[in-house]
């Protein structure tokens, strides 16, 4: 049996090379797009916004660089 965890690890390094400050993403089980304001690659967090922004601005918030996909 193969292990996953190569393909895993992986998958997780592409997210983090591919994602930069100002991109727009979605999150996992959210439809919304959001923009990433930074990334912590060290400790795999980023900082984000819903977008577009609504006319009184938008909450930032951290969540895992896990929970984020590219916007496609």
């Amino acid at each position: 049996m193969t292990s996953s965890k190569g393909i895993i690890a992986k998958t997780r390094e592409e997210i983090e090379k591919n994602i930069n400050q100002g991109d727009c993403v979605y999150l996992k089980n959210q439809e919304e797009l959001f923009q990433v304001l930074g990334i912590d690659n060290a400790y795999e967090k980023c900082w984000v916004r819903e977008w577009p922004l609504s006319p009184n601005g938008s909450p930032v918030f951290e969540i895992s660089i896990k929970e984020v996909s590219q916007n496609q």
